[in-house]
């Protein structure tokens, strides 16, 4: 088994908010709000790059077959949903890019 670590550049995930970034935030509603559709394009934009897209939301994994659903409806490319991350303020990552940029593919 190969034991080297992977350079960050190659890497070939994007990891992508759900609510507030593909689709519109309805919070405190539990629905789902319209497309973001500049999104969307973005997300098509990088995943025919050759990236793997992984959906993540705060919502609770009971909220995954209808976020599924919702994706798929769309043709949204997407290789998996993560469900149930850290609810903060804000997140820092040095790695982020700001979902209102032109492209994501910085």
């Amino acid at each position: 088994m190969d034991n080297q670590i992977t350079p960050l550049t190659d890497l070939r995930w994007y990891s992508v908010d759900f609510d507030g970034v593909i689709a519109e935030s309805v919070w405190p509603d539990r629905g789902i709000g319209p497309a973001i559709e500049e999104n969307i394009q973005k997300l098509t934009e990088i995943h025919k790059a050759g990236f793997k897209i992984v959906v993540h939301t705060a919502r609770p994994w009971s909220d995954y077959p209808v976020i599924e659903d919702w994706l798929v409806k769309r043709g949204i490319p997407f290789r998996a949903i993560v469900c149930g991350k850290l609810l903060a303020h804000r997140y820092v990552d040095d790695r982020a890019i700001n979902s209102k940029e032109s492209s994501w593919l910085i």
